[in-house]
């Protein structure tokens, strides 16, 4: 008789078969296949979780729920999609999915962090590839898909539907850094490289870096990078140039300058930072408003990063790999390294999405070289801690998803790590608005108190109040909001929601231009404007505001009769 591990020896026992026959040949598909399985199951492990979670006051009221680009998804919205910016940012491939979300689904928050997550999964198999391609053996790519794909840092990027340009942006990037490599061993895959650069920054213009990324290739690949290697990046380069002329002009308008040498040491400190977070990702925040340890302890963190970089430069650049991923780290981190200030943190986790592809392949080439000299013992223990330190990032991970659930664990969370955040209060406060809670008004008061010159917390105290009915006391405060704020739309509507209320048509009206010049976008208030040229029967507005109510939000109600609106998220006022 036969068996299946062996043929028939004497007396019916079978032979084992040579060892030989039992290697594992790691240089398969299969086994390559089998790898990026496993990797895909811990980071599904990872960042699953966060398909219960719903929508947070954290931009996402802007980019996805009452974003009246997202509603329509015919040749005239694509184009509006692609001729606009949400937030001050060009990035219309992220705009234009969650339109495809929204045509399919509404506003359904599971199926946005459902798009989230298989993004983050492709992503996982595409850093896997990408490193197949760049070092030797399938273990070090392996290694850095793993922990990209369960890294607890990344959440961010996951959970925050409002990210989805970083999703977007990451996976065309590396998709078209897979596309470069390939190209240098002998595949056609060039233009589609370039094409996936230009997706890449269609999603989110930090993709600019990618020129200088596949530079570095060429320096790992290639024993000498000849003159139509460089050639071959001129299209990259123009591509990047536009695309930063694009969003410089933004920037700049916004930004606050301090000093070059705050600036520069702002940006070391970040580059230590983020391998902090990476190596110790436990004291995680949705933002940082602060350097750790204050000014002083930027310029420790930044003498240490620069100490830091100076030891990896000597005992390092032998090392082609583990030069490479430095490298590839700070070019990924370049356009928020802070050195051009923008924004109101000074680091935030989203940063090292990509970036921390960079720190894995430095750290699994030298761990290679760790590896070969280790004995048996040694190796034992490096696997083990391997395993031990995947399985804490996991639940860690699974942790930060239950914090970005809604906008009260995120907010609450962050006041913890962050107290100093006005902002984080601010959003605090507005998410117990949101969700009816009674702590609302306390954390409102005590929002004002604290941060007299934020306009929002006025506003939003005086919706509470106007949800109330008591419009007496809701006044003032939108009348502080506007104060502090001219432009403050919301306010100048609801004074004019009052207004009406008070039997003031011609007061109500003008409140009303003055909201929709501060916010064209904002459909309430044109249908108000209709509302009320129809009461006056002036036909020719009522179409015009009706119009405009319609484009600022194709899927909302056709234009009431005067005074029917509610005030957003409340009761008629009466």
């Amino acid at each position: 008789m036969k068996t299946d591990t062996g043929t028939e020896g004497q007396g019916g026992r079978a032979k084992p078969m040579p060892a030989s026959d039992l290697t594992i040949n790691t240089k398969s598909r299969g086994f390559f296949a089998a790898l990026a399985l496993v990797a895909l199951l811990f980071a599904w492990t990872a960042v699953g979780p966060c398909l219960d979670n719903g929508f947070i006051n954290w931009d996402e009221n802007f980019t996805v729920v009452n974003n009246p680009r997202i509603k329509t998804l015919t040749p005239s919205g694509v184009l509006a999609i692609f001729t606009g910016r949400d937030l001050g940012m060009y990035s219309p491939l992220a705009t234009l999915s969650y339109a495809v979300n929204y045509h399919f689904s509404g506003l359904s928050p599971k199926t946005y962090h459902a798009t989230a997550v298989a993004l983050h999964l492709a992503s996982t198999v595409l850093v896997m590839a990408l490193v197949r391609l760049l070092l030797p053996g399938v273990w070090p790519a392996f290694l850095c898909a793993l922990f990209f794909g369960l890294h607890p840092a990344h959440v961010e990027s996951v959970a925050w539907a409002a990210e989805r340009k970083d999703q977007l942006y990451s996976f065309f990037y590396l998709f078209s850094l897979v596309a470069y490599a390939l190209s240098l061993g002998g595949r056609k895959t060039y233009l589609l490289s370039l094409l996936l650069f230009l997706c890449s920054l269609l999603s989110k213009p930090m993709a600019v870096t990618l020129p200088a990324a596949l530079i570095l290739i060429d320096y790992l690949k290639l024993e000498k990078i000849e003159l139509r290697r460089w050639i071959d990046k001129i299209p990259f380069f123009l591509l990047a140039g536009v695309f930063s002329a694009l969003q410089a002009s933004e920037a700049a308008a916004a930004a606050q300058w301090p000093s070059l040498a705050r600036r520069l040491a702002l940006a070391v400190y970040n580059l230590g930072f983020y391998v902090y977070t990476l190596a110790w990702p436990f004291d995680l925040s949705a933002m940082y408003v602060l350097p750790l340890g204050g000014a002083k302890g930027m310029y420790l963190i930044a003498a240490a990063a620069a100490v830091g970089a100076a030891l990896l430069w000597h005992y390092g650049r032998g090392n082609k790999a583990v030069m490479f991923g430095a490298a590839f780290y700070a070019v990924m981190l370049l356009p928020v390294l802070q050195f051009f200030p923008f924004g109101p943190v000074v680091a935030a986790d989203r940063y090292t999405y990509l970036s921390s592809v960079g720190v894995f392949i430095a750290a699994a080439a030298a761990g290679a070289g760790a590896w070969a000299r280790a004995g048996g013992r040694a190796r034992k223990i490096l696997v083990f801690a391997t395993v031990i330190v995947a399985l804490v990032f996991t639940v860690t991970a699974r942790v930060r998803c239950a914090v970005w659930r809604d906008g009260v664990s995120l907010w609450s969370d962050t006041l913890r790590r962050q107290p100093s955040s006005g902002q984080a209060l601010v959003g605090l406060c507005s998410a117990y608005l949101q969700a009816g809670r009674p702590e609302a008004e306390g954390c409102l008061r005590a929002a004002i108190e604290r941060y007299p010159e934020k306009d929002d917390n006025f506003s939003n105290l005086g919706m509470l109040l106007a949800r109330r009915g008591d419009l007496a006391a809701a006044q003032p405060y939108f009348e502080a909001a506007v104060k502090l704020n001219p432009a403050h739309a919301l306010a100048l509507y609801s004074l004019g929601r009052i207004a009406l209320v008070k039997k003031d048509a011609a007061l109500a009206e003008r409140l009303f231009l003055r909201s929709a010049a501060a916010d064209a976008a904002f459909a309430p208030v044109w249908r108000e404007l209709a509302g009320l040229a129809l009461g006056r029967k002036d036909k020719v507005k009522a179409r015009l505001y009706s119009e405009r109510a319609l484009a600022a939000d194709p899927a909302g109600p056709a234009a009431p009769a005067p005074g029917a609106v509610k005030v957003p998220g409340g009761a008629p006022l009466k």
